[in-house]
C-alpha cells in the first residue's frame, strides 16, 4: 500500500476561507510603506514633463542646499558609475526564432533618463531627503534646460519615413515584427464563398492595483549585501536585474516581496526606479524608501492594450472559417520593454478555441512617444479574443445566422483532443491544446444564461422601445508557462512543517491553495503548515507570480517536494520498523503499518532521528526531514470558457446597464472553489472597466490627459453587476495536479462579450462597434450617426 493522504484529510478542491484574510482584514499585515527602519531616508523622483526631449543640463545646486537632503543623483551619475540600461524582460524561444525569425530591437532604458527623455514622466534625477515632504520639495529646486524634440503618439504615424525616431540605433520606429502562418491563406480566402474585412481598435489601459509600486532598500554592513523590500511579482527576476545593471554578484543581493495590495501584470515588471534605488544604497550605506503616488503610476507605471487590427476573413455558405488573415500594430510606448511576449501572445491565440484550417498573422510593436507597455492581466489575449469573437458576430450578421449557431459549429470537438493548431506558442513548443469539450461548456453557457428564451423575446423588446441584446464570447488561455518554480519543504522535530515557494502573492490567497495542496500530500491538517514565499534567500530560484501559472508550476513544485519528503520520511521509518515501504502508510502526520496503526512514527519523531548525530551509522540517507524540488513544464496548459452577458442600452444617452453575467471556466482540476470564483469575478470586473470606463488617452505633443481618477474612470462595486461563475473539471496531463491557470481568465472575454452585446441590442439601427471603450458617448455617436444617414 502506498498511500500519502486519507479522503477525510483531502482539502484539494474544497472551499476554504483564505486564512491570510484575518491577517489582513484586521490591519495586522505589513505591506511595503508599513515598513519603517531606524534612520530611514525618503526618495523623491525628478521627472520630464516632456515627452520627448535632449537633456542639456541639470542644475542640483539649490535642491542640495535644502536642509534634510541627504543626496541627489542623476542620469549622469549612474552613467558614470557604469550602471547598465535594463535588460529586454522576454526572451525569443528556439522554435519561433527558427519558424518565425521575429525582429526584436534591443533595449535602452536607463534607471535615470540620460542625455534625452522620451516619454512625460520619464526619472531624471532621484532627491534622498530625510522625510518625503522635503525630497519633494526639492524637486521644485531642480533645474533642467531641454531642448525640445518633434513627438510622436500614433503608432501608425510612426511608421512613417517622416516620423521622428526614438532611437537612431534602430533606423526606424518599430521595435518587433514577425508573422505567424499556419496553412494557407491565401488559398483559403480565394475559396471562400464571403470575404469580410474590418478594423479594429484595443483602448490603452492602465492597470490600478490599490496598493502603488514601492521599494525599501537598504546596504547589510555585516553581510556585505543588499536588502531589498518591492510589491514586485518577480523577486528573482529583480535580484538578477540588479545583480546585471549593478555587477553586484547575485549573492550579495536579497529581495523580499512584503504584503501586496495587487499587481495584475504592471508589477511584473523591473523598473528603473527598482534598480536606481540599489544604486543610491549601495553608494550611501542607508535605508531608504521610495511609494509612487497615484499620478506617478499613471505616467510612468507600464500601460497595456493599445492594439489597431485589420482583420480579412474566409468564410464558406456553410458559415465554417476557412482562412483568417491579420494586420496589427500594438503601440509599445517609449521603450521596447517586453519584446515579443505581449504581441505573441495576441498573434497565438487570436484563432482561439475555432478550428481554423489557415491563419496567418503580421505583428510590429511599434514606439512612440508614450509610457512604456507591459502585461496587464490578460497580456494581448483580451485583445485576441476581442478581435476574434467580433468577428464571428460580424460572419453572423453577413450570414443572417445565428452568431450562437456559428460559434458552436466552428468548436474544435472534444474527440479532436489533444489538438494540434499547427502554431507555435512562445514558449517554442507546438501549440496543442490539452484537454477540453469547448462545445459542452458553451452548451452550459447557453443554458446559464437561457439563450433560448431570450431569442424568443428580443422581438417584443424592440416592439417595447427597449434595447436589449445578448453577447457571447468563448476563449482559450495559454497558462503554466515556464521556467522553473521552486518549494522547499521542512519539517523539524516538533513536526513544524514550513512550505517555502518562490512564487510570490499579490491577493490571490496563495498562503491557503499552497497550504491545501502540501497538507493533502503530506497527509497532515492545513494548520501544521506554514507557507512562505516571496523572498530569494528560502528558495534559490523562480520566475514569479504572472500569466495564470503559480498554481500550475508553483503548485507542481509543492506537489513534487512533499512526495520527496513523504518517501524520506517512509525510509526512515522503513528501517526503524523493519518493514518494507510498501507496507507503510501516512495519515494525520504519522507514519504506520498499514494494518498495524499504532507502530509508527510522527513527522516529528522521524524529524528527530533525521538529525546527523541521529541517523544510524551506515544507512544511506540525507540529514533533516526537507526537501528542495523545482518543476519546469514541458510546455503550457490551456485553460478554455465562455462568457454571455444580456445588456440594455439607452439610445438616447448611450449608456448600457449589464442585466446578467455568466461565466462558465475550465481550469482543470479546481484546487479551491471559493478562491477560483473570486479570482475569476474580480477577472470580470477588470474586464468591464477596461471595456466601458477606462481609457489612457494622450494629446498630440504627448501628454497624458488621463492622469487622475477624475479623468481615467474605473469601475465602482455599483457598476459591477451579479455575475455567475460555473467551473468544469478537464485535468491537464501536463502537470502532477492536473491543473491550469485562471488568475487572468475573467479579464479577457469582457470586451468581447459585451460589445457584441451591445450591438446585438442595436440591431435595428444596423452599426459595428469596432473599438474600445465603449463609452456612452460612443454608442450615441453611432447610434445617431446612422440615425442621419
Amino acid at each position: 500500500m502506498n498511500t500519502v493522504a486519507s479522503k477525510e484529510k483531502s482539502f484539494i478542491g474544497k472551499s476554504i476561507q483564505r486564512r491570510e484574510d484575518h491577517r489582513l482584514l484586521t490591519g495586522e499585515g505589513q505591506y511595503l510603506d508599513d515598513m519603517k527602519f531606524q534612520n530611514l531616508h525618503h526618495v523623491a523622483f525628478f521627472r520630464s514633463p516632456h515627452a520627448h526631449a535632449e537633456i542639456k543640463d541639470i542644475n542640483i545646486e539649490y535642491a542640495n542646499q535644502l536642509d534634510g537632503v541627504k543626496a541627489i543623483f542623476t542620469g549622469e551619475d549612474l552613467y558614470k558609475a557604469n550602471v547598465d540600461c535594463l535588460p529586454l524582460m522576454s526572451q525569443v524561444y528556439s522554435g519561433v526564432k527558427e519558424r518565425e525569425n521575429p525582429e526584436v530591437k534591443p533595449q535602452f532604458q536607463r534607471a535615470l533618463a540620460y542625455e534625452r527623455v522620451r516619454h512625460v514622466g520619464e526619472a531624471i534625477a532621484a532627491v534622498v531627503a530625510s522625510s518625503r515632504a522635503v525630497a519633494e520639495d526639492a524637486l521644485d529646486l531642480i533645474e533642467v534646460e531641454y531642448e525640445k524634440l518633434n513627438v510622436v503618439v500614433d503608432p501608425k504615424n510612426a511608421l512613417d519615413k517622416s516620423s521622428p525616431l526614438l532611437f537612431e540605433e534602430w533606423g526606424d520606429n518599430s521595435a518587433v515584427s514577425y508573422t505567424v502562418q499556419a496553412g494557407n491563406v491565401n488559398q483559403a480566402i480565394k475559396n471562400a464563398d464571403y470575404v469580410l474585412k474590418e478594423s479594429f481598435k484595443v483602448n490603452r489601459q492602465s492597470g490600478n492595483p490599490i496598493e502603488t509600486r514601492g521599494v525599501l532598500v537598504n546596504w547589510d554592513y555585516r553581510l556585505n549585501s543588499l536588502s531589498m523590500w518591492s510589491s514586485t511579482q518577480m523577486p528573482h527576476r529583480l535580484q538578477k536585474f540588479i545583480s546585471d545593471c549593478l555587477h553586484l554578484p547575485e549573492n550579495q543581493i536579497h529581495v523580499i516581496v512584503p504584503d501586496v495590495g495587487g499587481g495584475f501584470g504592471p508589477k511584473a515588471l523591473i523598473y528603473p526606479e527598482e534598480i536606481a534605488m540599489a544604486y543610491m544604497a549601495q553608494t550611501l550605506k542607508i535605508p531608504m524608501k521610495w511609494v509612487e503616488d497615484r499620478l506617478e503610476h499613471m505616467m510612468s507605471t507600464a500601460h497595456s492594450r493599445d492594439q489597431l487590427h485589420e482583420i480579412e476573413v474566409g468564410v464558406g455558405r456553410d458559415g465554417m472559417i476557412l482562412g483568417l488573415r491579420d494586420k496589427f500594430l500594438l503601440d509599445t510606448g517609449a521603450y521596447n520593454l517586453y519584446g515579443i511576449n505581449t504581441s505573441y501572445n495576441t498573434a497565438s491565440h487570436l484563432p482561439g478555441p475555432y478550428r481554423i484550417p489557415s491563419y496567418e498573422c503580421e505583428a510590429k510593436v511599434v514606439a512612440t512617444n508614450k509610457v512604456p507597455c507591459s502585461q496587464y492581466r490578460g497580456a494581448g489575449r483580451p485583445e485576441a479574443v476581442y478581435i476574434m469573437d467580433r468577428v464571428i458576430d460580424l460572419i453572423a450578421r453577413e450570414l443572417n445566422e445565428d452568431p450562437a449557431e456559428i460559434r458552436y459549429k466552428n468548436l474544435i470537438h472534444a474527440e479532436e483532443m489533444p489538438y494540434d493548431t499547427g502554431r507555435l506558442y512562445k514558449d517554442g513548443q507546438p501549440m496543442i491544446y490539452d484537454t477540453g469539450d469547448y462545445q459542452d461548456c458553451f452548451r452550459k453557457a447557453l443554458e446559464e444564461i437561457k439563450y433560448s428564451e431570450y431569442k424568443k423575446l428580443q422581438p417584443e423588446y424592440w416592439h417595447q422601445g427597449r434595447y436589449i441584446g445578448l453577447g457571447l464570447s468563448s476563449y482559450i488561455e495559454g497558462t503554466g508557462q515556464g521556467p522553473h518554480e521552486g518549494c522547499q519543504i521542512i519539517i523539524d522535530s516538533y513536526g513544524d512543517i514550513v512550505c517555502m515557494l518562490s512564487t510570490a502573492s499579490q491577493g490571490q490567497g496563495h498562503e491557503t491553495t499552497w497550504a491545501q495542496i502540501c497538507a493533502d500530500h503530506l497527509g497532515v491538517n492545513m494548520d501544521q503548515v506554514r507557507v512562505i514565499s516571496g523572498d530569494t534567500n528560502i528558495v534559490q530560484y523562480g520566475s514569479g507570480t504572472y500569466g495564470s501559472r503559480s498554481a500550475v508550476v508553483g503548485g507542481s513544485a509543492i506537489s513534487l517536494a512533499a512526495k520527496r519528503v513523504s518517501d524520506k520520511a517512509k525510509k526512515m521509518a522503513s528501517h526503524l520498523l523493519k518493514v518494507s515501504e510498501q507496507d507503510l502508510e501516512i495519515e494525520n502526520g504519522r507514519v504506520f503499518v498499514g494494518e498495524i496503526p499504532d507502530r509508527g512514527y510522527s513527522y516529528g519523531e522521524l524529524a528527530q532521528w533525521l538529525q546527523p548525530n541521529k541517523i544510524p551509522y551506515g544507512m544511506d540517507i540525507e540529514p533533516g526531514l526537507k526537501a528542495e524540488e523545482y518543476f519546469l513544464p514541458e510546455t503550457t496548459t490551456y485553460s478554455n470558457g465562455v462568457h454571455a452577458a444580456i445588456v440594455e442600452v439607452d439610445i438616447e444617452t448611450g449608456f448600457f446597464d449589464i442585466l446578467n453575467y455568466v461565466v462558465v471556466h475550465d481550469a482543470g482540476k479546481i484546487i479551491n472553489p471559493v478562491i477560483a470564483d473570486g479570482q475569476t469575478l474580480g477577472g470580470v470586473a477588470q474586464g468591464i472597466g477596461g471595456t466601458i470606463y477606462e481609457e489612457i488617452v494622450y494629446d498630440e505633443k504627448g501628454q497624458l490627459l488621463t492622469g487622475t481618477y477624475m479623468d481615467y474612470l474605473l469601475p465602482t462595486a455599483s457598476e459591477i453587476p451579479n455575475i455567475s461563475s460555473t467551473h468544469m473539471e478537464s485535468p491537464s496531463p501536463r502537470n502532477p495536479l492536473g491543473v491550469k491557470g485562471l488568475g487572468e481568465s475573467g479579464a479577457i472575454s469582457p470586451p468581447a462579450c459585451l460589445s457584441n452585446a451591445v450591438e446585438d441590442a442595436l440591431q435595428p439601427f444596423q452599426i459595428k462597434l469596432n473599438k474600445l471603450p465603449l463609452s456612452p458617448q460612443y454608442i450615441w455617436e453611432m447610434i445617431h450617426q446612422r440615425e442621419k444617414n
